[in-house]
């Protein structure tokens, strides 16, 4: 692998990283920035997995594909103990409800209290919550030009990051967050094409399923903090 000459790397998220152990602990070790992972709030408790459930039957339901809802279920509570205080976490609120929310915090609070983490979502009023805790980042997410054309207004006034998807991309937008103090981060980067084009407009991260892409752009940018230093 060769190093990169880019000094100021962008983030790196693992995207759904914090939805199985296992990936959790690679992301660890690959030095990821953020690991995302989508929570619900079922009966009272908040369930990290990105499959719906199905109604009353014990299914959940993964666009088209229906798997076994009975058994143990990971809860926020392991993910967190799992991250520890090396790992930041990106919970994307799934449920929409403010009794996600603020389970979430409480969650986070009574695990692993003042770390930072960050909390991102198309469902912006689910971010009410969170609001005026310092350690807590809040990003709204878009996936839609007319989601996105819903929050300008609040773009580096009341929101200081965006998630965006890959297909909202072109560089004057990027240009106009990034002179509004946005930060933005988009999702899912899973090609080497496709960290060349974000990066290339001026996104400030990468979302990506491939944990070797993310590899390779964290072990870069060390190679260029070396070089950098000798």
């Amino acid at each position: 692998m060769s190093c990169s000459s880019q000094n100021d790397r962008p983030v790196a998220i693992a995207h759904r990283a914090g939805n199985d152990l296992a990936r959790l602990d690679r992301a660890r070790a690959i030095g990821a920035d953020l690991a995302e992972l989508d929570v619900w709030l079922h009966r009272g408790r908040v369930e990290v997995r990105h499959a719906k459930t199905v109604g009353p039957l014990p299914l959940l339901r993964e666009r088209w594909r229906l798997s076994p809802g009975w058994g143990p279920r990971l809860g926020l509570g392991a993910v967190i103990e799992t991250a520890g205080p090396e790992l930041q976490l990106m919970v994307d609120l799934k449920s929409e409800t403010l009794a996600l929310s603020e389970a979430v915090a409480g969650t986070f609070e009574q695990r692993l209290p003042g770390a930072p983490y960050a909390v991102t979502t198309r469902e912006w009023w689910l971010l009410e919550p969170f609001e005026g805790r310092d350690h807590v980042r809040l990003i709204p997410s878009a996936a839609w030009p007319h989601e996105l054309g819903e929050l300008m207004p609040a773009l580096g006034e009341r929101f200081h990051a965006l998630s965006m998807h890959i297909t909202l991309v072109e560089p004057a937008l990027m240009s106009e967050l990034a002179g509004r103090g946005v930060a933005t981060y988009v999702w899912p980067v899973n090609t080497t094409a496709d960290v060349e084009r974000v990066l290339g407009a001026g996104a400030s991260g990468v979302n990506s399923d491939d944990l070797d892409l993310l590899a390779t752009l964290v072990a870069s940018a060390r190679c260029a903090v070396a070089r950098d230093q000798t």
